[in-house]
């Protein structure tokens, strides 16, 4: 036995060497695309550039069959075996390298990935040693081995275990109504209790049942009259053609405050926050007497798990607790990962679009929620045809013309456009530079009194006059230290003040932390309306107000008071 283990032990550490870093590189396959970009895909999109990734993954797992073969079959050869190694140790140093550049703030989604094959592999393994080497059990433990089995199977077939809510509830505003997201651990139907009266989260006349998320509309007016609401939930066993089976009935109550003009509005806005949700929610329990929140978009890198997908939500309740009302707007990283295609389901959207006007406090609140899609043009490498956002953006400026035209908006008190990617910025590379002026005149013809945007993860006041449009942007000596930096593209020529916001530190320049996930940075903006004007400040995670400069001027800034139209 100890000559066995002798012989064998270099090529089992090299096969279980290769396997790891060959299951590594596949779930590295989220960030496939940026390591082309790292390596010039904008200029250069030669074979070699944009399968690199594929390629030492596909040599990984030929260091893991040479080594498997040194280990099964030639195991006093060593050069199979040494070969594997050497093979497994370069994309071990190639992983540490991508990790380096930047796949770093994308771990969580690797590793998730990772040990889902890892183990995966673990059974494989143990089944193949089982089957070559049957160990000599006694029966008893068999036996036991075997119940343990079928009890598995049995709970995870019928899902036989308790239900209850996980993620609290959270009052989206889209257009003239509420839509009340609550989510429960087991499938199950879902409805809301306003008043006596039950409102149902229901598919074609048939309430929902085969999922864990609900959202419920209910109008506006009739929550706001109510100042409460009851989440219920009913877990659902078994669904079947004829007849089902049912759990217990659960239920949860929420006090609601709509937004009431009258004394003025505070609302707090977030964007980019990118999974720092404690940081998050710390900035903004901040705020003075919050009427509505506005999350701007990329709450999560990338929604690759339902709880991604949650990610929103996690941070509007943290926030909110379901008691004031939220307003969406989607975010270029929240188009990515195989839960992106079903986010409408988990936050405000409008026929699983995330496009769409807002009213709140009775017409008082006007919000325009655009949704430029991804960053780059439709053709861009990373999105492998299947991008046509142009598409998507063409709507949206029919809605703006048609909202324009109806008037619908100019008895509302305060009008806000909102959305991830700036309106009122185009970037160096100009894309959808079209869009970006167009939406920018219709908004201006609406009056917007404020724009809120993120994406660029800075602290951006934009106040109409500080910038000449469609000039070289050349940033302040306050803001970045020296004198003479240009930042790539121009602004347009917008009529009203606009705020970028989102930052993953505690100051407006430098000074992220190492981890990127314990400091965050918010916008809080209070409108008083006997004054005709608005205060916008930043506010951190350390509850302080942030002190910054103009980014084109050199002038600094803590309170940014601006007039309403």
């Amino acid at each position: 036995m100890k000559e066995k283990l002798r012989s064998h032990w270099f090529p089992a550490l090299s096969f279980l060497l290769t396997l790891a870093v060959s299951l590594f590189w596949v779930a590295l396959r989220v960030y496939y695309g940026l390591i082309s970009r790292f390596l010039g895909a904008e200029t250069n999109r030669s074979f070699l550039v944009m399968n690199l990734p594929v390629l030492v993954c596909v040599g990984s797992w030929f260091g893991c069959a040479l080594a498997l073969v040194g280990l099964l079959v030639w195991n006093r050869r060593k050069w199979p075996a040494a070969a594997g190694c050497g093979i497994g140790i370069i994309a071990a140093i190639g992983a540490v390298k991508v990790i380096r550049i930047g796949a770093r703030d994308y771990l969580r989604f690797i590793m998730v990935h990772f040990w889902k094959s890892a183990a995966v592999a673990a059974c494989i393994i143990a089944f193949a040693l089982l089957l070559l080497f049957p160990p000599k059990l006694k029966t008893w433990v068999k036996g036991t081995v075997i119940a343990l089995l079928v009890v598995f199977a049995v709970v995870t077939g019928y899902r036989l275990r308790p239900c209850d809510f996980t993620y609290g509830a959270v009052v989206y505003a889209v257009e003239d109504d509420y839509q009340i997201v609550f989510s429960t651990s087991d499938f199950s139907i879902g409805w809301v209790e306003i008043d006596g009266v039950c409102y149902y989260d229901l598919y074609a006349g048939s309430m929902r049942s085969a999922d864990r998320v609900h959202k419920v509309e209910v109008p506006q007016s009739v929550l706001d009259a109510a100042g409460g609401y009851t989440v219920c939930a009913k877990q659902m066993i078994y669904r079947g053609p004829f007849g089902g089976y049912t759990g217990d009935t659960i239920c949860r109550s929420y006090d609601f405050r709509p937004v009431d003009a009258s004394d003025g509005l505070c609302h707090v806005a977030l964007s980019d926050v990118h999974e720092a949700v404690d940081a998050a929610i710390a900035a903004a329990e901040t705020a003075r007497n919050t009427d509505f929140l506005v999350l701007l978009g990329d709450m999560v890198s990338m929604v690759e798990t339902e709880a991604d997908a949650q990610m929103a939500n996690e941070i509007a309740h943290g926030i909110t607790k379901g008691e004031i009302p939220v307003i969406y707007a989607r975010g270029n990283h929240e188009i990515k990962g195989e839960y992106a295609e079903e986010l409408y389901k988990y936050v405000g959207s409008r026929n699983q679009e995330f496009y769409y006007t807002v009213t709140l406090g009775g017409g008082d609140v006007f919000a325009v929620v655009l949704d430029m899609g991804e960053e780059f043009a439709d053709d861009y490498h990373e999105y492998y045809g299947t991008a046509h956002f142009d598409l998507y953006r063409t709507a949206q400026t029919r809605m703006l013309e048609e909202l324009y035209a109806s008037g619908s908006f100019e008895n509302c008190r305060y009008r806000m456009a909102l959305c991830h990617i700036p309106v009122v910025y185009v970037d160096q590379y100009g894309n959808f530079e079209d869009f970006c002026n167009e939406w920018t005149n219709l908004l201006n013809a609406m009056d917007m009194d404020i724009g809120l945007s993120g994406h660029e993860h800075t602290l951006w006041p934009l106040i109409p006059g500080h910038v000449q449009p469609h000039t070289t942007l050349i940033y302040s000596e306050g803001y970045k230290g020296r004198v003479g930096v240009v930042k790539g593209g121009y602004l347009t020529d917008f009529r009203y003040p606009n705020f970028l916001v989102g930052r993953r530190s505690l100051q407006q320049q430098g000074g992220t932390q190492k981890d990127g996930y314990s400091e965050y940075v918010c916008l809080e903006t209070c409108v008083d309306f006997e004054s005709g004007t608005q205060t916008s400040r930043y506010i951190n995670s350390a509850a302080a107000v942030v002190s910054g400069w103009y980014p084109f001027r050199e002038e600094a800034f803590t309170d940014i008071i601006t007039d309403l139209r």
